[in-house]
């Protein structure tokens, strides 16, 4: 059942302008790390318990002053320093203190009534909050929202070996301190002690959940009085005599335990889920969202959970799905075109696209690597935004054309259309800008260049061509020996097979077995070899020229290959700037111009 519509943010950790966040049953909330998913959770946690702790003090009294919260008193939300609950750690504007407001709307007699609390600092220690006028005579309303449950999980973090029997108190101070692996046998024992209190079957409920989905039988949890512990233990098909301690199950199966107990124990509740997907494999993630759909309508819970996984949410995403990023929130599920991007490329794509604005299209990431290693040759500005924050996506094939081959990939979702890709992103990002950088493959494509997306191609076979060369090849391989300190004759024997396995690869791939013009380059100097070689490699695919010659040389030496394929461009430092392509220039240039507008 849905009893919160939605919160109202501001001044609170990341968010500083008011941002509002649409609630359902079940909300999801996703983002990039640090986007605010655990914060939305600690704001709701925050919110009621200043409205408890209001109720308790201000409820029917005339006093209209502000009431103290420790922090140690907020263990749902543990920090410090109060400064922490300011975004920016900011506490004061033009010396006036900076106000901190949670708002939320509350499900009451068939409306949604407005609640919200204004917070101000005080010391180190103490925050003061006050209800706001508006709520504040609403004395049905209060007293709702006093008795309304609200409670917050945060995801397994390993378990302990012993657990002493915990008051609820404690329970929780864990629970706000991130200790959930020191609760989960009282949650467990919390279960059958209701059951027996009021003559429900929960337990044997999870037993059976439990075996359903770890194929184990989970035994009732006893307190070892001696010890003022609790044990709790379960078999298995194959261990059936003594039973195994829960603190040697798999995490995952430890996490789903916490979260079925959980809930069980906190009916008609609005539960707070941090991460509940939490060292779950994908089938997992799948069954423990039926799961926690299933149990919350049977218990009339509301669940408001933070996510990173992409099974949640593909689950979510037509129903209530929020994500959180640069300061905003929004509901995907109301909006097609933002949907249908994620359903077709997924939400990191998305992200992305919508934090640089910008976006690399490439064959593949070796020609990342490429691209970066020429830019710090020539000391280019593309240098700058070549790095790990770059936004590239890899088409296998930038060739349109059908064929068998490329619909078996389109099949498996494995290809896909560069222009595909960057006009579904732009209908969710009018600003994202782009540009496509493929090899020529001596189709002669004309480049295509628009105002947002340019597809342009390099006029030789492939990026590789320009910089594999007889001479830089030579330069790669003896600085490689330099490092090796082998003996100067032991080098200059390598050395001289290198040149040997080059001029055969020559003759082979580039003049054709042409032995005419083989002995005719053969007796040319080191600057017209060069030129010839350039001339009749230009239309060849030159890693495979690379491939051989390294193949041929670990013939004839004997010892392993040096570079494999994905290392080729370890070759460019060794490339002389004059003997760069003036087209390896204009194509960064066009890079930088895509990518920084």
């Amino acid at each position: 059942m849905k009893k919160l519509h939605y919160l109202k943010i501001q001044n609170f950790k990341v968010f500083g302008q008011p941002i509002t966040i649409e609630l359902d049953q079940p909300s999801v909330l996703i983002g990039p790390n640090n986007s605010g998913k655990t914060t939305v959770i600690q704001a709701l946690a925050l919110w009621h318990l200043g409205i408890k702790k209001w109720y308790q003090e201000r409820f029917n009294s005339t006093n209209p002053s502000s009431i103290g919260l420790n922090r140690l008193d907020i263990p749902q939300v543990p920090v410090l320093h109060t400064k922490y609950f300011w975004q920016k750690l900011s506490l004061r504007k033009n010396k006036s203190p900076i106000t901190m407001s949670i708002t939320v709307g509350v499900e009451f007699k068939s409306q949604v009534e407005e609640c919200s609390l204004n917070f101000k600092y005080s010391s180190s220690e103490v925050i003061y909050f006050q209800l706001d006028e508006k709520t504040v005579k609403k004395n049905e309303l209060l007293n709702y929202i006093n008795q309304l449950k609200i409670e917050m999980l945060y995801p397994m973090a390993g378990i302990a070996t012993e657990e002493p029997l915990l008051q609820e108190g404690r329970i929780n101070v864990l629970i706000g301190e991130g200790k959930t692996s020191e609760v989960l046998r009282n949650f467990c024992y919390q279960v059958v002690e209701n059951d027996d209190k009021n003559h429900t079957n929960d337990w044997q409920e999870i037993t059976q959940l439990m075996k359903r989905l770890f194929q184990i039988d989970l035994k009732k949890p006893t307190v070892l009085r001696a010890r003022g512990s609790i044990e709790l233990k379960y078999t298995t098909p194959s261990i059936t005599k003594n039973g195994l301690d829960i603190a040697v199950a798999g995490r995952g199966q430890q996490q789903v335990l916490l979260l079925i107990s959980y809930l069980f124990v906190h009916k008609n509740t609005v539960l707070l889920l941090d991460e509940p997907d939490a060292h779950l494999e994908i089938l997992r993630q799948r069954q423990i969202l039926t799961v926690l759909n299933y149990l919350a309508d049977k218990n009339d819970n509301q669940i408001i959970m933070a996510t990173h996984s992409s099974v949640i949410l593909e689950n979510a995403i037509d129903s209530n799905l929020v994500m959180l990023i640069d300061g905003e929130a929004m509901n995907l599920a109301k909006k097609p075109i933002i949907k249908k991007a994620l359903k077709d490329f997924g939400l990191e794509h998305y992200y992305k696209a919508k934090i640089s604005k910008a976006i690399l299209y490439v064959e593949g990431s070796t020609d990342i690597e490429m691209l970066k290693a020429l830019a710090e040759l020539l000391n280019h500005p593309a240098k700058e935004l070549l790095t790990d924050k770059l936004n590239c996506y890899y088409i296998k094939d930038s060739d349109p054309d059908a064929s068998f081959d490329k619909e078996i990939d389109k099949a498996t979702g494995d290809y896909r259309s560069h222009k595909e890709h960057f006009y579904a992103l732009k209908a969710c990002v009018p600003a994202l800008t782009g540009i496509a950088l493929f090899d020529g493959d001596n189709r002669r494509k004309p480049d295509e260049i628009s105002d947002d997306l340019a597809t342009v191609y390099w006029k030789k076979y492939q990026l590789e061509n320009y910089f594999i060369m007889p001479q830089v090849i030579e330069e790669f391989v003896k600085a490689y020996y330099a490092k090796q300190f082998l003996a100067s004759s032991t080098a200059q024997r390598n050395l001289a097979l290198l040149k040997e396995a080059i001029n055969q690869t020559i003759l082979v791939d580039i003049l054709n077995n042409d032995a005419q013009a083989y002995a005719a380059y053969l007796k040319l100097d080191k600057a017209l070899q060069r030129q010839l070689f350039i001339n009749n490699a230009n239309n060849k695919k030159l890693s495979e020229f690379l491939d051989h010659v390294l193949e041929k040389f670990s013939e004839l030496n004997h010892k392993p290959r040096l570079l494999n394929k994905g290392r080729y461009y370890e070759l460019i430092p060794f490339l002389p700037k004059p003997a760069v392509d003036s087209e390896v220039t204009e194509k960064l240039d066009l890079l930088v111009k895509y990518l920084r507008m």
